[in-house]
């Protein structure tokens, strides 16, 4: 008997902690029930990790259902121009025989469209924090009518987190929805984190910090707040070497113009360490690069981040991550810090934390390695997940 398809529609081919996750799962050992077909909106890096790894995958261009509020006349514009991609999917699902289609993110609406209109099942993988105080949603259906747009194109809603599941819980709802943590194949990571690659490895005390927020007032506080940290160093500690900042999820124009302002910002911090911006697509494909960092900052925003978490864990690299949905996934204060939301006097008191004391940041990455491997592993969500689809497939 033939395999069912399964089509996966990513959210993104730049940023996407689910896609990642089911790559994890397509390449781990043992034969897959189902054949998949993997469909980006477009070319990118998670494109090329995909076909690079022999996983059958299309393209079909698409724009955000979803934006944040300074870019909300593009809104109505991507609805008009993803009758094309509706049409496209809704194609590939007859040709190919779809049997189920899985979202893995709430800002493409086109699978969880296409899917309902050629009846078959969907099911929606949400990482995203839909109930955060400056969601994308304030600006576009709001909470309530999100939510019951998601439950009714959906037979399942799997959610990373209880914080992101929060949207999810009135009775309409909370039937179909069900959390589901997030996982990473431990062996795999390790593999390739401990590839030799003379041009990254570093002895040097640099620090990384992922800012996927689209507030330049607060990002500059966030920059503020890590600057201020670093210049409390007094001479007796070693001075840190170089600040990488990475803008995860956001346009590559917009980070230019963030850019511009970073110098300006560390002369006027008087700090001597170098600032560079980091291109997020190397976590991609060099994960041994977070061998370079003695520590990180992870501020999350509306995409929680998670699969960062994840890497850093195993990578042995504390963290000061700002509470939310990924918080969920450290145990404060004993395998990396969490900061309350938008209080960045307390990110500067955390982080210097990290950087004044090199024993302490060690073993918070060494105790964060061991949390990770015991409690996110694939195994255990491949399981969990499995069983999930299979109800809706035979």
């Amino acid at each position: 008997m033939d395999k069912p398809t399964v089509l996966l529609v990513a959210g993104s081919a730049e940023l996407g902690s689910s896609e990642s996750l089911l790559l994890d799962y397509l390449l781990s050992s043992g034969e897959k029930f189902f054949n998949p077909i993997i469909i980006f909106p477009a070319e990118g890096p998670l494109t090329a990790l995909f076909s690079q790894s022999g996983l059958e995958t299309l393209i079909i261009p698409g724009k955000d259902y979803l934006t944040d509020f300074h870019q909300l006349w593009k809104q109505p514009l991507a609805w008009i121009y993803n009758l094309s991609s509706f049409v496209k999917m809704r194609r590939v699902i007859r040709s190919r025989r779809v049997r189920l289609v899985i979202s893995l993110s709430f800002i493409n609406w086109t699978g969880a469209l296409s899917a309902r209109q050629e009846g078959i099942p969907h099911i929606w993988m949400i990482r995203e924090d839909l109930s955060a105080p400056k969601s994308y949603l304030k600006f576009f259906w709001g909470e309530w009518l999100a939510s019951r747009l998601a439950n009714d194109l959906s037979v399942k809603i799997l959610l990373e987190s209880s914080w992101v599941a929060k949207m999810f819980s009135r009775k309409r709802t909370r039937d179909k929805a069900e959390v589901l943590p997030p996982a990473i194949d431990a062996d795999r990571f390790l593999g390739r984190l401990n590839e030799s690659s003379s041009a990254i490895l570093s002895l040097e005390r640099n620090l990384a910090v992922f800012i996927n927020d689209f507030d330049k007032k607060r990002i500059e506080l966030i920059i503020k707040s890590v600057l201020q940290a670093l210049k409390n160093d007094s001479k007796k500690e070693k001075a840190l070497t170089k600040l990488f900042i990475s803008f995860p999820g956001i346009e590559k124009n917009r980070i230019k113009q963030l850019g511009d302002n970073l110098e300006f910002m560390a002369a006027e911090a008087h700090l001597n360490s170098e600032i560079f911006l980091m291109d997020f697509s190397d976590f991609y494909f060099q994960p041994n690069i977070w061998k370079k960092f003695m520590a990180a900052v992870i501020i999350p925003g509306f995409d929680p981040l998670s699969r960062l978490v994840l890497e850093a864990g195993l990578a042995a690299v504390p963290l000061v991550i700002e509470d939310g949905a990924a918080s969920e996934l450290i145990i404060p204060e004993q395998t990396s810090l969490v900061f309350s939301s938008g209080n960045f006097q307390e990110l500067t008191t955390k982080l210097r934390l990290l950087l004044t004391d090199e024993n302490y940041c060690r073993l918070l990455g060494l105790a964060a390695r061991r949390h990770l491997t015991q409690s996110h592993s694939l195994k255990d969500w491949a399981a969990r997940w499995e069983k999930i689809i299979r109800d809706f497939i035979f």
